[in-house]
């Protein structure tokens, strides 16, 4: 391929590419601000955190609505401050049903002052009935869940267990002692909150994250994508990781074949005879390759290490275009002593009798194939006589 052809592909490809990217820069649509706030979890098999709720020091406060920040204690675990109520450990988030769960506290259990519109974004209290169980401590026995040991309550000679009421009837007798069974009683514990504004209801069943159009004004949208998908901001970093690489690629590309193609210029100048003063008239000449033997006949060499040869333009083969290697077997044509890789030549030589540099035709090819002309004439008349 001629490196002029070369040059041309290469700068028709930069010329698509920045199009591409011209184009994925003005065409990109406007997106939420949820659409750059990745979900993120305080632990491995924690709670996913996303709009309305909002990880303090891990999202952005335009990740969140107002009073729904969450954030993590010294153990990994999710906590959601109330004032007036204190911290709650969150188990799960319902973002469909709009309620948050946590742990129970039973010592003592929190207070409905957390519900206050004033201090909190929540309307009420998720209950659930819990059943208590006071078992003799005269023998140790392992408590396991969904049991849990009430330490503020329990004394020395006796243990206090609760459970939820509706997982009693599902607990084999063998799991507690026959004194826990004796001694019961119910009540109703908070197990969690809901909430009322933002009305996300519409983006979730699209399975599509709700978020803010304009954090300032509090107005909602839904997120570009789904949830499943990618984010806009993986789209942007994929864009990104593959779009600078190309064009760095691309960049060398064009530099090395620049490099490439003055070099050769630079050989072809210095090699090039200089043009005659006058031109007189020749009369047309067809020359056609040289046979084996008179490629054969001429001068052939191992280059060593140092790789040097007479002239210092040869150092570069000027039918390969490639730098001389030590080892590399180099034929001379005798009548311009221009060096060759041997391979590359003798294929030349085979279709054309001139040197591919100067376009000289060797002076002792011609005359050999004179003498085989000759030597081939007088014997067919030998043999016609």
């Amino acid at each position: 391929m001629a490196p002029q052809t070369l040059m041309m592909q290469i700068l028709t490809l930069l010329q698509s590419t920045l199009f591409i990217i011209f184009f994925f820069i003005t065409h990109t649509k406007t997106v939420l601000c949820v659409d750059f706030c990745e979900p993120v979890t305080c632990n491995p098999t924690g709670p996913v955190i996303r709009f309305p709720f909002r990880l303090i020091g891990k999202q952005p406060q335009n990740c969140g609505y107002p009073g729904f920040d969450l954030s993590c204690n010294n153990n990994s675990q999710l906590l959601l401050h109330l004032p007036f109520a204190g911290d709650f450990v969150v188990t799960h988030i319902n973002y469909v049903k709009h309620n948050i769960i946590f742990k129970p506290e039973f010592c003592p259990p929190n207070t409905i002052q957390a519900f206050s519109p004033v201090v909190s974004p929540f309307i009420g209290e998720l209950l659930a009935q819990y059943t208590f169980f006071n078992c003799s401590s005269d023998r140790f026995f392992p408590v396991a869940p969904p049991f849990e040991t009430l330490e503020c309550f329990s004394k020395v000679n006796y243990t206090v267990l609760a459970v939820q009421s509706r997982l009693v009837d599902g607990v084999s007798d063998r799991r507690l002692p026959g004194s826990c069974r004796n001694d019961t009683a119910t009540g109703t514990i908070p197990v969690g909150f809901k909430w009322d504004l933002p009305v996300c209801t519409m983006c979730e069943a699209q399975n599509r994250t709700c978020g803010f159009k304009n954090a300032e004004t509090l107005e909602l949208g839904c997120s570009a994508s789904s949830k499943t998908g990618l984010s806009m901001s993986k789209k942007c970093g994929i864009a990104a990781g593959v779009v600078v690489p190309g064009l760095f690629l691309l960049f060398f590309i064009i530099k090395c074949v620049g490099k490439k193609m003055n070099h050769r210029s630079d050989i072809e100048r210095h090699s090039a005879p200089s043009l005659p003063t006058t031109i007189v008239p020749q009369s047309p000449t067809f020359v056609t390759g040289l046979d084996k033997i008179t490629i054969d006949s001429y001068p052939m060499m191992v280059l060593g290490a140092s790789k040097r040869l007479p002239k210092p333009s040869d150092s570069i083969c000027a039918i390969c275009l490639s730098e001389y290697q030590p080892k590399d077997k180099i034929r001379t044509v005798p009548a311009c002593n221009h060096y060759f890789h041997s391979c590359c030549i003798d294929k030349w030589l085979k279709l054309n009798a001139t040197c591919p540099v100067c376009r000289n035709s060797p002076e002792e090819s011609c005359g050999r194939a004179a003498t085989l002309m000759s030597s081939s004439s007088s014997s067919s008349s030998n043999f016609s006589s």
